[in-house]
C-alpha cells in the first residue's frame, strides 16, 4: 500500500493533524476485523495484525465503547522485538452503537465506526417491513452517519417503484433507491456513495441482499 491508499480509505488532513506523534514507531492503521485482544488492520505498508496494548486494554475496562471496532483508526506501534500493538483509538466521527446490558447495567457495543453513509438494506420480496426500516434508520441517525434506504431485489417484483414511494413516505428526509444488484437497475445511484475516501455500512436482516449488493458495488465476489 502507499500513503495515497490510506487516503482512499478515509485518512485525511484533519485526522493527520490529530495524530498524537510523528515518532517513527507510530503509524495510523484502519481496523478491518476484530478478535479477542487483537485486530487486523490496513497500514501504509499493507495488512497487519495488532495486539491490544496494555493502555488500550485499561481504557476499554473503564469504558467498553472504547473497544476498537471495524472502521476505527488506531495508533499502531512497531516494537524493536517485532511486536505490533494498537495503542489507542483515534476520535470517531460516527459510531453505530447497539444497546446491550450486562448484570442489569446498560452498555453500548460499537458495531462500526467512521461511517459516512449507513445503507439500510431491505428486500422488496417479500414486501418491505416498514417498522424494521424505521428502527434501522433510527440507529443510523443516532450514529452520526447519513442514512440511505436501498430496496433490493427489484427484479423479483412488478411494482418496485410503487413500493419505493411507500417507503419514502415513511422515511422523510432520507434518500430511497430501488435497485436490482443482479440486473444493475438503479445501481448507479448507490455506487455514487462509494466514492474515494468514503465509508459505507450496510444494515439489514439476513436475506435482504446485503452480500449481493456488496459484490455488485465491489465489482467482484467478496462476500
Amino acid at each position: 500500500m502507499t500513503p495515497r491508499d490510506l487516503q482512499e480509505l478515509g485518512w485525511d488532513a484533519d485526522r493527520q493533524a490529530g495524530f498524537p506523534s510523528s515518532a517513527e514507531d507510530l503509524a495510523p492503521a484502519l481496523v478491518t476485523r476484530v478478535d479477542r485482544g487483537a485486530c487486523d488492520v490496513l497500514t501504509v505498508d499493507g495488512p497487519a495484525r495488532l495486539t491490544f496494548a496494555g493502555s488500550l486494554l485499561a481504557a476499554v475496562a473503564d469504558d467498553p465503547v472504547l473497544h476498537p471496532c471495524v472502521g476505527d483508526w488506531v495508533v499502531a506501534r512497531a516494537w524493536p522485538d517485532g511486536r505490533n500493538t494498537a495503542e489507542s483509538v483515534l476520535p470517531r466521527r460516527s459510531a453505530i452503537v447497539r444497546a446491550t446490558a450486562a448484570a442489569g447495567v446498560a452498555l453500548g457495543q460499537v458495531l462500526a465506526a467512521n461511517v459516512d453513509h449507513a445503507l439500510v438494506v431491505e428486500g422488496l420480496h417479500p414486501e418491505p417491513d416498514l417498522g424494521r426500516i424505521e428502527r434501522l434508520l433510527a440507529l443510523a441517525w443516532e450514529s452520526g452517519a447519513t442514512p440511505v434506504v436501498v430496496l433490493t431485489k427489484a427484479d423479483l417484483v412488478p411494482d418496485g417503484e410503487l413500493l419505493g414511494r411507500d417507503v419514502a413516505a415513511a422515511a422523510p428526509g432520507v434518500a430511497v433507491h430501488v435497485v436490482s444488484a443482479r440486473t444493475g437497475d438503479g445501481m448507479a445511484a448507490v455506487r455514487a456513495y462509494a466514492r474515494q475516501g468514503s465509508t459505507l455500512a450496510l444494515l439489514g436482516p439476513s436475506g435482504s441482499g446485503k452480500s449481493t449488493l456488496t459484490n455488485a458495488l465491489a465489482g467482484v465476489t467478496v462476500m
